[in-house]
């Protein structure tokens, strides 16, 4: 049975809900009667996504028939639990905007089926299961065939999986367009592979990303329904407004069926570079529409800073009004010194609003950095220090090859005693090789603006 026909069954024996259930589905099966119309006017009024979500993770969660149903049907019950924390693919699914693959191919014991896909103008979502013993311990990378003429970005990169669990690759297209097709080979190493990648910190040298030897390599060739690639709209707002001194127009909404985009454009005559926002939509009934996981924010093509923001999608909501709120923005002075650092003797200076110098250590033949960063301050963990590399005192500019941000206890480095902060997150990387004493950072915003009452801007 191919996965069109497994749907529809499943459709057929959800009309048979319990009488507590009963209007929920016809509800379900009203909208999948109106959904082709709103559809073919891209642009759906914004109320109800939110409940859409709600209503689908209850039926899973707590309907019996419901979810021995997707339990006859495994791979929408596994699409359940992979969907569950996004509203937009909920709603995705809920009204059926899901195109089933069901392709299997199986090279050296391992079997990989690509089962369905969520897809629209600028992101595809991939769902697959690979089935392999289970006392192995696979990795995979994932290699699309894609330049950067297409300008896109995956939030799935290296992972390791367990066999027979259903995995999401997520990728977004900035610029450009999803394509009709997309290749995707699917590289399989094991832990010893995963292992010898790992930087040796007493080198000299920087680490290069060295590709694994893949112990199996399965191709797809994934081809997209034009309708589902057609979905979206632009919709134009041309709005103005200023935040902290900061002139800025609110140019238009992109919005898909699985992510709306914030098309902001800023002043040249500005003082500072927007660097982040936190921000939310909401419509005339309170409903809100947040940040989504994966990407959230892209640069400004046109010069320095932030100028595109994702949010949940409200292409499946049925709302007349919707208005933005911004709650925190993140700056970077355009005349801002960068941070000094000296490593030996402990002293930072120019420091970003809500970070402190934990600590430098001699690491091989290099060093180890900390930070401690105030979330209250600074809105939340963040790679603040680390994206831009380093330079000595000479000019010269070092990149910074693994860094991390974590919420966590940090370590007294002259008692050795661990100490709890509330709200303090930790951020570490490695200067590999460099056995100066003295370096120079530049941090991805220098001060954090929040807004207690929120900047209103109305979109519709």
């Amino acid at each position: 049975m191919n996965r069109n026909r497994e749907y529809q069954t499943l459709l057929a024996e959800l009309e048979t809900a319990p009488n507590a259930l009963e209007n929920t589905v016809e509800r379900a099966l009203t909208r999948k009667n109106t959904l082709q119309k709103k559809r073919r006017l891209f642009l759906a009024p914004v109320v109800g996504m939110a409940a859409c979500f709600t209503a689908f993770v209850l039926l899973v969660n707590l309907s019996i028939p419901f979810a021995n149903a997707c339990g006859r049907v495994p791979w929408l019950r596994e699409l359940a639990k992979a969907v569950a924390f996004s509203p937009s693919l909920s709603a995705a699914v809920e009204n059926e905007y899901v195109q089933p693959i069901g392709e299997t191919k199986t090279e050296g014991g391992v079997t990989v089926t690509v089962e369905y896909v969520i897809v629209d103008r600028k992101q595809v979502n991939i769902f697959y299961t690979a089935q392999f013993p289970e006392e192995q311990r696979l990795y995979v990378n994932y290699d699309y065939g894609l330049d950067e003429l297409h300008s896109w970005a995956a939030s799935s990169g290296s992972a390791q999986l367990a066999s027979g669990e259903l995995q999401q690759i997520k990728l977004e297209f900035v610029e450009s367009d999803v394509p009709a097709s997309l290749d995707v080979c699917f590289g399989f190493y094991d832990e010893a592979a995963w292992r010898a990648a790992e930087p040796d910190p007493s080198s000299t040298e920087m680490p290069e990303f060295q590709e694994p030897d893949y112990l199996i390599e399965i191709p797809f060739h994934l081809e997209f329904d034009p309708y589902y690639t057609a979905q979206g709209e632009i919709i134009p707002v041309d709005t103005a407004f200023t935040l902290d001194g900061q002139r800025f127009t609110l140019t238009e909404v992109e919005l898909y069926p699985t992510h709306l985009r914030v098309n902001l454009k800023a002043d040249a005559e500005n003082t500072a570079w927007l660097e982040g926002l936190a921000l939310y939509l909401e419509n005339e009934h309170g409903e809100r529409f947040e940040r989504p996981g994966g990407l959230t924010a892209a640069g400004d093509p046109e010069g320095e800073g932030m100028a595109v923001f994702w949010l949940d999608s409200t292409f499946f909501s049925h709302g007349q009004h919707l208005t933005l709120y911004i709650t925190r923005a993140r700056w970077k002075d355009k005349d801002a010194s960068r941070v000094r650092l000296d490593l030996m003797e402990g002293i930072a200076e120019n420091l970003p609003q809500g970070v402190r110098f934990h600590k430098a250590e001699r690491q091989g033949n290099g060093w180890s950095v900390e930070f401690l960063e105030s979330e209250k301050e600074i809105g939340g963990p963040s790679n603040l220090m680390s994206c831009h590399g380093f330079w000595d005192e000479d000019g010269n500019h070092y990149d910074i090859w693994q860094s991390g941000s974590r919420i966590s206890s940090y370590q007294d480095p002259e008692t050795g005693e661990r100490i709890e902060e509330e709200g303090i997150s930790v951020e570490d990387f490695s200067m590999y090789g460099f056995s100066g004493s003295v370096v120079y950072l530049e941090p991805t915003c220098n001060r954090v603006t929040n807004y207690d009452t929120p900047v209103a801007i109305p979109i519709k």
